[in-house]
């Protein structure tokens, strides 16, 4: 895993200028859900009102055994951020409860982790249509019918 990727907002708070950011950030596995390739995050950071905000789009390759028939499977997720951090009203200052802010600087790996496990599926499948596997001899049905009898649950 990398170190982390910050970027510097306090040009975007002082002057209001917003910010375009491309870069390359890893993603830590999360469930059966491994990310081989690092996420792509795609933002723009702006200043809003008394926060930040923080919309683009974040793409990550997720990569593991499908849950049907336990074949490899990629899905390439893209998220739509559209993120508003503001200030609590305390006297540490703008935006000091966000957890991806720290000192006039934006997590932009944490940002994508929390926005990539939140929009995650619960299951990774090769296919939409994936057949699985049979339940008596473990067969995969994707490769064609095996010769268990077919039983009909009632």
């Amino acid at each position: 895993m990398g170190r982390s990727k910050t970027v510097d907002i306090g040009g975007v708070l002082a002057t209001g200028r917003p910010l375009v950011v491309e870069m390359p950030v890893d993603v830590p596995s999360f469930g059966s859900h491994a990310f081989p390739r690092p996420a792509v995050a795609r933002l723009e950071i702006s200043r809003v009102d008394r926060g930040l905000g923080v919309t683009g789009t974040i793409e990550a390759a997720s990569s593991g055994s499908c849950d049907r028939c336990l074949a490899h499977a990629t899905k390439t997720i893209t998220v739509d951020v559209d993120e508003c951090l503001t200030s609590n009203g305390s006297e540490e200052g703008i935006l000091a409860e966000s957890n991806v802010l720290e000192s006039g600087q934006l997590d932009v790996a944490d940002l994508a982790r929390q926005v990539i496990d939140s929009a995650l599926p619960m299951v990774l499948l090769c296919s939409d249509d994936c057949p699985g596997l049979c339940p008596s001899c473990g067969l995969s049905r994707r490769e064609g019918a095996c010769a268990c009898p077919v039983t009909v649950e009632r």
